[in-house]
């Protein structure tokens, strides 16, 4: 008997053992069959191109809620949601259930009517030019309406960046007046000039956005932007038929097949961070009507700079700008996605986040944003079946989110940071995975791939590399620093000093097109690239988990 007992005893461990190791070597990277099929159900055509706040994309979210529950993840987002009901608890009380959704409001802002005209005032007289909107500018508002006559400044390329020796803003006061900006930066045009050897890169990746133009503008005091560019390359127009039309006809480059997309702007309400000046944008020939009589010539300040890196800014004493806009606000609802397997450390979490709106329909035709974002947003719910299926508590929450509004400019993620659930700083990291299924034109191999952290990051740049290195066909890696970026959600994270990766396989030509579709993804490339963001959510969390 007691035999049977040793036999049965080490049957029994020998069980358990055999268990053990099945649990903890799952093959917990995604293949091709756990995205696939998310991709295209994402991206086709009942989804409409999941525009934030639309039919399409509320379709596109409670299908994310649902995989986000067939996989077993802890709902994360609001408390209390109608749309979810209650459920009795012991006391016989109702108690609130936890939804997927984070909802939450933005503004939806459009300018209803804009009117600019320049004033020149010299000693004993005056004239003014009133400019046709739509052709002479394009004017992107605020979320509020704007009646001023202010005085014109020409800050050159709008950088402040006086740690680096360069600084258009040095001695000039633009408080209560209109700036006026070259687009681009000091040597921006030439790759060999002084300018673009000494601090081209610094400026390109941290001074060069016009939201970053904006901000520093408005920080100074100023009530709205201009932005012109000294080689004509900005040509605003009407998005009217009759417009776009004379455009297009002097414009042989454009694709006429490609039905252009305008958009509002977007804001969340009370977010102390909004920029409330209007950004204007004025065509070649305005451009000369502003800087006629002045002295000032762009293209010649555009090689000085580019030269010697010295700013020319200067008050146009005679010069000043009319702008009349009425805006139409409304309030439109929108909602993240939001899941969670909790960790062993209930207070530390990884996020691992895709933005899932697109650009909805314009026209009549769809934009179905299979690269831009289905791929992201697949792979994230890839991702989170596998850890899910794997059965053991990681060490720290991993919270999978889908985001809204990322096309708006960032609302979703934004929104989560602002309105994180106890302390933003206990989270640990922020992978975000933004158009990973596609390659740009040059890389002909297919193997390049982006990724963007802060320069404190060298951890994080040395774990991607040496997991690049086990792949049977690594990639070509870009490690990039995100300093001064805002091109995806990340740029939420790093906002508020949170530690990001972020994940992106190239820009193609059928980006933000109607032609981003399925059928185009480049799956293999796809399932190498989740199999490395898998491995840096393991090997950062610490976990032992492997192929």
């Amino acid at each position: 008997m007691q035999r049977y007992s040793l036999l049965l005893s080490v049957l029994l461990f020998s069980s358990v053992m055999l268990s053990g190791q099945t649990r903890e070597q799952p093959r917990t990277s995604p293949a091709e069959t756990d995205f696939a099929g998310t991709l295209c159900f994402l991206s086709s055509g009942w989804m409409e191109g999941r525009e934030a706040g639309t039919r399409g994309g509320f379709l596109a979210a409670d299908y994310i809620a649902s995989m986000m529950q067939l996989y077993g993840l802890v709902p994360f987002g609001d408390r209390d949601n109608p749309d979810q009901g209650h459920s009795k608890n012991h006391g016989g009380q109702f108690a609130a259930l936890q939804s997927y959704f984070q909802d939450f409001e933005v503004l939806r802002v459009n300018a209803e009517k804009a009117t600019l005209a320049l004033v020149r005032r010299t000693s004993d007289s005056e004239s003014e030019l009133q400019l046709s909107p739509g052709i002479d500018f394009e004017l992107k508002p605020g979320p509020n309406g704007m009646e001023a006559a202010a005085q014109l400044v020409f800050a050159g390329y709008g950088i402040s960046a006086a740690d680096k020796g360069y600084d258009d803003y040095k001695g000039l006061d633009v408080m209560d007046r209109i700036v006026v900006v070259l687009d681009g930066f000091p040597g921006h045009a030439d790759t060999t000039s002084l300018a673009w050897r000494k601090l081209g890169k610094y400026f390109s990746d941290g001074h060069a956005s016009w939201e970053k133009k904006l901000q520093t503008a408005v920080g100074k005091g100023a009530l709205a932007l201009v932005i012109v560019s000294a080689d004509g390359r900005l040509k605003p127009y009407s998005h009217s038929p009759h417009n776009l039309k004379i455009v297009q006809s002097s414009m042989n480059s454009v694709n006429t097949n490609v039905p252009e997309y305008e958009d509002a702007e977007y804001f969340l309400p009370g977010d102390t961070t909004m920029l409330k000046a209007p950004v204007i944008i004025l065509c070649p020939d305005a451009m000369n009507h502003l800087f006629s009589g002045t002295g000032i010539f762009p293209a010649e300040f555009e090689d000085r700079a580019a030269g010697d890196l010295s700013p020319a800014s200067m008050p146009l004493k005679e010069k000043r700008l009319k702008v009349s806009v009425a805006v139409k606000s409304e309030s439109l609802l929108v909602r993240n996605v939001l899941g969670m397997i909790r960790g062993k450390d209930t207070t530390k979490s990884i996020v691992v986040g895709a933005h899932y709106d697109h650009l909805g329909i314009r026209n009549g035709v769809i934009y179905h944003g299979a690269d831009d974002n289905a791929s992201g947003t697949s792979g994230m719910l890839a991702l989170a079946r596998k850890w899910s299926e794997h059965g053991e508590m990681p060490p720290c929450n991993i919270i999978f989110s889908a985001w809204t509004a990322e096309e708006k400019g960032l609302l979703g993620s934004s929104y989560f940071v602002q309105h994180a659930r106890g302390n933003p700083n206990h989270i640990m990291l922020a992978i975000n995975m933004d158009m990973i299924s596609r390659s740009a034109p040059e890389d002909t191999t297919h193997r390049v791939l982006s990724i963007g952290t802060l320069p404190s990051g060298e951890r994080l740049r040395k774990m991607a590399g040496d997991i690049n290195l086990r792949l049977s066909h690594p990639f070509v890696l870009d490690l990039w620093d995100v300093t001064g970026h805002t091109g995806s959600d990340y740029g939420s994270f790093i906002a508020v000093k949170i530690p990001v990766m972020t994940f992106f396989s190239g820009f193609h030509d059928d980006y933000h097109t109607p032609r981003d579709v399925a059928a185009k993804a480049d799956l293999e490339k796809m399932q190498d690239i989740l199999n490395v963001v898998n491995a840096c959510i393991q090997e950062f969390a610490g976990n032992p988990l492997s192929e």
